[in-house]
Formats: structure tokens, C-alpha cells, sequence
């Protein structure tokens, strides 16, 4: 990831995303392996952060797509490649969390066979927290 792109990244993030505490440049580029993105030539269309919280377990943090590329399938090409990045390391469970008011972020997962597992609620934030899983190998082989 260059530098550039990573800039890229906290913009769109920060942009798209109501966050309580804003992104910036050294918290991308320190996890830089955890992003995953779709460029349009050299301009960035979509981002996902796909990071492992225990060995079994990964999440899915701030899908975030462009303006000018919504309603154009980015969301879900996006969600794929951070789900393959969790696969290709073995991941058994993804979780994301999503705040209850964002529907397209819920359509999305529900779309993508996420289940609603829990819900809480922020006081900091005074948001209301929906917990979405989903399980890539329920098999025993």
C-alpha cells in the first residue's frame, strides 16, 4: 500500500462512515495488511479493513464505497474480498458491527448471509449497535 492510497483510505473512511473517533494516516498504514480495496485506475472505489481478533475469528470494519460507484455492486465486491482475505487465513467466523440506522450496511450483510447474533447499545455514542456473523465452515471434516 502506498502512501497516497492510504490517505485515500482515511478519507473515504472517515467520509462514509460516523464514526466517533476519526481515522488518520498512521492508524491505516500500521494495519495496512488488514485492508483490502478496489481502485479505479489510480482513484480508490471501495475499502473494507478485514482483521483477525482470535484464531477462529476476523472482523469486518468500515465497508466503505465512493459516492460516484454506489448502487453498482462495489459494496459486495468489497465484502468478498475481505471475506476471502479472512478465508485464505483460515478464519471460521466473521463478525462485523453495524449501527442499527444503516440500512444499506445491514442490507448488505443480511444480503451476504450475515445473521443479526446480538445488539447493544453505545453510551458514548448513544448509537445502537447491531453484531452480524457469519459462518464459513460449519462441517467437521
Amino acid at each position: 500500500m502506498t502512501k497516497e492510497l492510504a490517505n485515500q483510505i482515511v478519507e473515504l473512511i472517515n467520509r462514509r462512515n460516523g464514526l466517533s473517533v476519526k481515522y488518520n494516516f498512521e492508524k491505516i498504514f500500521e494495519n495496512k495488511d488488514n485492508y483490502v480495496f478496489i481502485l479505479d485506475t489510480e482513484n480508490l472505489v471501495a475499502c473494507a479493513e478485514s482483521k483477525k481478533v482470535q484464531w477462529y475469528q476476523w472482523e469486518i470494519c468500515h465497508i466503505s464505497v465512493d459516492e460516484k460507484y454506489e448502487g453498482k455492486g462495489y459494496g459486495s465486491k468489497i465484502l468478498k474480498l475481505a471475506e476471502a482475505k479472512a478465508k485464505n487465513e483460515n478464519a471460521r467466523i466473521l463478525q462485523s458491527t453495524i449501527r442499527s440506522n444503516n440500512e444499506s450496511s445491514i442490507r448488505l450483510f443480511e444480503h451476504n448471509s450475515y445473521k443479526k447474533v446480538n445488539e447493544f447499545h453505545n453510551p458514548k455514542t448513544q448509537n445502537q449497535i447491531y453484531v452480524y456473523q457469519k459462518s464459513l465452515n460449519s462441517k467437521i471434516e
